[in-house]
């Protein structure tokens, strides 16, 4: 299994780790702010549809996942944030998030596994930003790791535990990926935090994403502003 691979397992255990019901609109608001408008934009819309494909987790990460190929799902908007590393042979790194999304290997050269990690640093670096990372959580998300190597649970694990590390995060992200390790981020959090929105207003500073650009990305996961 690649980092690629692991990506998409993580992503799914942090999505139930933080909640499905917080991300369907739990909070019982008529905006449809928070992750709860990413569920039915990343669809397309077509909550009509589904009554047809069954509702609950199951219906949830597959409009999460897309189709691969069809630059829709996470994965299309993982693209439409990236700078040159989409030019890269092979269908991107949405496609191949898309891909490891439904379950699959997806074959990522070794700088696609090098982005891959970076982002799954992302995305464990949010969910421990509200510092109320507990056990369950943190078993709620490796479990989902499957047939990932040793190696690569290993290095889950030791980011779970590991403190909280923004800078070294920030330092390690490669130029024009700024946009891309930030959405990751925003996905793994409810952002329903002072702690929250301040690891995001550390990266976004921190990777020189304009306050202009990073509502942008909060639009595209229909979640709240972060600036006014």
């Amino acid at each position: 299994m690649s980092l690629m691979g692991t990506l998409g397992k993580v992503a799914m255990g942090v999505i139930v780790a933080k909640g499905v019901g917080k991300m369907m609109g739990g909070s019982g608001s008529s905006s449809g702010g928070g992750l709860g408008g990413l569920l039915g934009s990343l669809t397309g819309g077509n909550s009509s549809n589904s009554g047809s494909t069954g509702g609950g987790l199951g219906g949830l990460l597959g409009g999460l996942a897309g189709n691969s190929g069809s630059g829709g799902g996470l994965g299309g908007i993982l693209d439409s944030l990236g700078g040159s590393n989409n030019s890269q042979s092979g269908g991107g790194l949405g496609d191949l998030l898309n891909n490891a999304l439904n379950g699959n290997d997806p074959e990522a050269s070794t700088e696609q596994d090098n982005q891959a990690e970076v982002m799954l640093r992302a995305m464990i670096s949010a969910a421990k930003s509200d510092g109320v990372l507990d056990d369950e959580e943190k078993r709620k998300i490796t479990e989902h790791l499957g047939d990932a190597t040793p190696e690569e649970i290993a290095f889950v694990r030791q980011e779970l535990e590991s403190p909280l590390d923004t800078q070294g995060l920030i330092q390690s992200v490669p130029r024009g990926m700024e946009e891309q390790v930030y959405f990751m981020a925003l996905l793994a959090i409810d952002l329903d935090s002072n702690h929250e929105a301040k690891f995001l207003d550390e990266l976004a500073k921190g990777l020189n994403i304009s306050n202009q650009a990073c509502n942008q990305i909060h639009e595209k996961l229909g979640a709240p502003a972060l600036y006014s």
